[in-house]
């Protein structure tokens, strides 16, 4: 008899959890970040590899369904909130202005990066467009659980590339927001009405920042003073999912959303009481998170006798990587005063990762690109997820020990009012 929905969903969840918390431990004795094995434990069991093969009845037993990648949004939710707790609203306008400069630049130089690599070689403006697109956005998932792991997450430098990955994030759903009107439509861009999107998507976002900022400290404040148990957690977990709904309703990313209320809630005088909870519910949905990203990626792909693809590639990523350490670590040189900190946030805002997955596959969908150029901008996410954590990791452990002590964001960083 062939299995339901629910219960294919319920074995796939149990599987994927178990499967990549032990590959994340083993990562973790050879002195990998963990989040890579729980990316690797996706790119094996997903229906790309052994997904496929293992079946009962006929039907395979791991289903990325409706109901897995449901899992997989509350883990990336959950991922988020927990950064937002490590920084309080007082630290993201402490590097406020510079986070807002390093996100912006970290758009702007991939996209144009991008769309001139492309042009050269003779991509059309359409194929162009979609691949800078998936040039620009952030992933700061993956960076925010590795410099967590690393007992990093509160130094002025994570503080930096966190608040400026989720300023990247608002400009890059806007990005992506604006290039799916042009495939859907096939109509020409106006630079009024891109810009127009972009700054809406802004207000929308330092909205909602001050907002949550203002009212969700007052609610945790007052439900810890009841004599329930667990009314903290649950109105913490309230504010999370309540502020990631609200953020996907005015057009903007959940996870924006999320960190928000994650910023919001670290005010608060229950906060190392909600952190604990916090990251113990993360254990169940994140590793679904990355699980399922490590499953989007076909190594078959890469299977071709063009060896113009493979040179397209490669070039591909040398301009994904080079784009963010020009776009955010020549800035957060300058703002932080120390450009051994800048290169962290250069190689800490490498990763890509979802945003650059919506981009492609609505463009694959749409016929806006090819199946090779689309097989590049996958593995291209694929290397910028995978290899900047080994680097951000390494570059941590060449400092010597004072350096693990916290450090108030220097003064120097200009800030601006809210």
């Amino acid at each position: 008899m062939p299995l339901s929905l629910v219960l294919r969903a319920i074995v796939t969840v149990c599987i994927l959890v178990f499967s990549a918390k032990i590959l994340g431990e083993l990562f973790c004795k050879i002195k990998i970040p963990s989040v890579l094995g729980e990316l690797t434990a996706g790119i094996l069991l997903g229906p790309y590899a052994f997904g496929s093969i293992i079946t009962i009845g006929g039907t395979p037993v791991i289903e990325l369904n409706e109901i897995v990648r449901a899992f997989g949004e509350i883990g990336g939710i959950l991922i988020l909130f927990v950064a937002g707790l490590e920084m309080t609203f007082t630290d993201f306008r402490r590097v406020g202005s510079s986070s807002f400069i390093i996100g912006t630049t970290g758009v702007v130089v991939p996209f144009l990066m991008g769309y001139g690599f492309c042009m050269l070689f003779g991509l059309s403006a359409g194929a162009s467009l979609v691949v800078s697109a998936a040039l620009v956005a952030t992933s700061i998932s993956i960076t925010s659980l590795v410099l967590q792991e690393l007992k990093r997450s509160k130094t002025v430098e994570s503080k930096t590339m966190v608040s400026a990955a989720v300023v990247d994030d608002v400009l890059g759903l806007a990005i992506l927001g604006v290039i799916v009107s042009f495939i859907s439509t096939s109509a020409t861009i106006n630079p009024f009405n891109v810009c127009l999107i972009v700054m809406e998507s802004l207000a929308l976002w330092l909205v909602l920042v001050v907002s949550a900022s203002l009212l969700v400290p007052k609610i945790i404040n007052l439900t810890s003073r009841g004599k329930s148990e667990e009314t903290v957690e649950a109105a913490a977990t309230a504010s999370c999912f309540g502020a990631a709904a609200l953020a996907a309703y005015i057009g903007l990313s959940p996870i924006v959303g999320a960190f928000a209320a994650g910023m919001a809630v670290s005010s608060s005088n229950a906060i190392e009481k909600i952190r604990d909870y916090a990251k113990k519910i993360s254990t169940i949905f994140s590793p679904v998170f990355f699980a399922l990203a490590g499953a989007a990626f076909n190594i078959r792909s890469f299977i071709t006798d063009d060896i113009w693809f493979y040179v397209f590639f490669i070039l591909l990523v040398g301009v994904a990587f080079v784009s963010k350490i020009v776009g955010c670590g020549l800035p957060a040189a300058y703002f932080l005063k120390d450009k051994n900190k800048g290169l962290k946030v250069g190689i800490g805002m490498m990763s890509r990762g979802e945003v650059g997955l919506i981009v492609a596959g609505v463009a694959i969908s749409a016929g806006a690109i090819s199946q090779s150029t689309y097989a590049a901008i996958l593995g291209m996410i694929m290397i910028t997820t995978v290899l900047p954590p080994i680097w951000l990791k390494r570059s941590y452990d060449k400092e010597p020990p004072e350096e693990l002590e916290e450090k108030d964001p220097p003064d120097m960083i200009p800030t601006y009012p809210l």
